[in-house]
C-alpha cells in the first residue's frame, strides 16, 4: 500500500509501477509509486544490501588513468579556464564543465566537492583545467583514492566529509540517495554562505518517460530510488531553504537509444555498443541522426529526460 509522498506528503491517488532491472539483465521487478500531486516516483521498499546491485561493471566505478601535463600546457589550460569562467555565458565550444560551473561565479581556487563522484573522472578533468581545490567522495567505493595530481576521493557519506565548499556537485547522485531530506540538509551544512549546489538528475515528467513508460531507461531499478519531476525537485529545494535559480535539460541521444533497446527487451549489458561491437548495433546512422535531432529539440523545450538544477541558499 502506498504511503505519503516523501517530498510533498500527499497521501492519496498514487499510481504503482513495476519496472525491471535492465542494466545487468536480471529483469527483477520492483514496485514504485508515483505521487498524484508532485509527480515524484519512488521505490516502495529499498532492497536489503543495495550495494549488490552496483557490480564491478557499474559505469561510475571504472578506473581512470591520469595523463601528465607539461608546465606549458598546464599554464595554457589555466588561462583558458579563467577566460571561460569570467564570461557570463561560455562559448558554445567551451568544455561542458564551464557550462555547469559558470553560473556560480567560481574561480580556479574555489573549494569544490563532487559527492557521489565514483572514481573521480570529472574531478580529474577539472584538475587538468586548472582547478586547484578539489575533493570527491563516494560511499560505494571500497577504499579512498589519491591521484598523482593531488585529487583525493574519499569513501565517506556526506556527514563525514570535512570542510565547507563554494560549490557542491551531485551529478546523477540524488536519485540514488535513500533519504532526500537528509541529503539536502547535509549539503546545506557543508555549503559556504554564498555557495551553490549543482544537481543533475533524470526527470520523470519528460517525453522519454511518457513515450516509453516502463521501458524508460532512467528507471534504472532498483538503483534509482527517487525520480523527480521539476515540481518535486523545486519542492524539495524550498523545504531546505534553497532557491532553484536556473535549470536546463542535458539529455543525450543515447538516453532514447537505450529506451529503444529496453523496449526490445535487450538489457544494457547485451547492447553491441556495450560489448565493444558498435558495428553490430540495431540502429543505423539514419536512426541515430533522428534521435540527435529529437534530443536537441527536447532539451531546447525543457522536455529532455535529464536536467541540471542550479541552487543557492535563500
Amino acid at each position: 500500500m502506498a504511503t505519503n509522498c516523501p517530498i510533498c506528503a500527499h497521501a492519496t491517488g498514487h499510481t504503482r509501477f513495476q519496472p525491471r532491472e535492465m542494466m545487468f539483465g536480471s529483469r527483477e521487478t520492483f514496485d514504485y509509486w508515483q505521487c498524484a500531486a508532485c509527480g515524484l516516483l519512488w521505490i516502495a521498499a529499498i532492497p536489503d544490501h543495495l550495494e549488490r546491485y552496483y557490480g564491478a561493471g557499474y559505469y561510475a566505478h571504472q578506473n581512470h588513468q591520469e595523463k601528465p601535463l607539461s608546465a606549458l600546457s598546464a599554464r595554457f589550460k589555466r588561462v583558458r579556464s579563467r577566460f571561460h569562467l569570467n564570461r557570463a555565458t561560455p562559448l558554445a565550444r567551451a568544455p561542458q564543465i564551464f557550462h555547469w560551473l559558470t553560473p556560480f561565479g567560481l574561480s580556479l581556487e574555489s573549494p569544490i566537492l563532487d559527492f557521489g563522484c565514483g572514481t573521480g573522472g570529472l574531478l580529474l578533468k577539472l584538475r587538468r583545467a586548472g582547478f586547484a581545490n578539489l575533493l570527491g567522495s563516494d560511499p560505494f567505493l571500497p577504499q579512498p583514492l589519491t591521484y598523482d595530481s593531488g585529487v583525493r576521493i574519499l569513501a565517506e557519506p556526506l556527514e563525514k566529509i570535512p570542510g565547507t565548499f563554494e560549490l557542491i556537485m551531485l551529478h546523477h547522485v540524488l536519485e540514488h540517495t535513500p533519504d532526500q531530506h537528509a541529503t539536502l540538509a547535509q549539503v546545506k551544512e557543508r555549503l559556504q554562505p554564498k555557495g551553490g549546489v549543482l544537481i543533475r538528475i533524470p526527470v520523470a515528467n519528460s517525453y522519454a518517460h511518457r513515450r516509453y513508460g516502463l521501458h524508460w531507461m532512467a528507471w534504472d531499478a532498483p538503483r534509482h530510488l527517487y525520480l523527480h519531476t521539476v515540481a518535486s525537485l523545486h519542492r524539495l529545494a524550498r523545504r531546505h531553504s534553497f532557491e532553484v535559480f536556473a535549470m536546463h535539460c542535458d539529455a543525450r541521444p543515447e538516453n532514447l537509444l537505450g529506451c529503444e533497446y529496453y523496449q526490445r527487451d535487450i538489457p544494457h549489458c547485451d547492447w553491441p555498443e556495450t560489448r565493444g561491437r558498435p558495428q553490430e548495433s540495431l540502429f543505423g546512422a539514419e536512426t541515430r541522426s533522428a534521435l540527435r535531432t529529437l534530443t536537441a529539440r527536447l532539451n531546447a523545450t525543457l522536455d529532455g529526460d535529464t536536467a541540471c538544477f542550479y541552487l543557492r541558499k535563500m
